[in-house]
């Protein structure tokens, strides 16, 4: 199992669990994207659990601010969880 976290601007990150086939979205109890403010806020949420792999990864729109051809790739780093 593996952890995806999301960069969002303004601090924010939400996280998908992925079982190698299909990612899914962490939701609270009113079925709301769970975001967290910090890395270590999502460390200490899943500080029980183990996964084989965690990924952060960042979209950005500056390639196209800069006028540069917008892109759908991801900025994706491997955390040493």
């Amino acid at each position: 199992m593996d952890l995806f976290i999301e960069s969002l601007e303004g601090n924010s990150y939400l996280v998908e669990i992925s079982d190698g086939n299909k990612r899914t979205l962490l939701k609270d109890s009113k079925q709301q994207p769970l975001k967290f403010n910090c890395l270590s806020g999502v460390k200490d949420y899943f500080n029980q659990q183990h996964f084989d792999e965690v990924w952060l990864e960042q979209s950005t729109p500056y390639e196209e601010m800069c006028g540069l051809p917008p892109t759908s790739d991801k900025l994706r780093i491997r955390l040493n969880w």
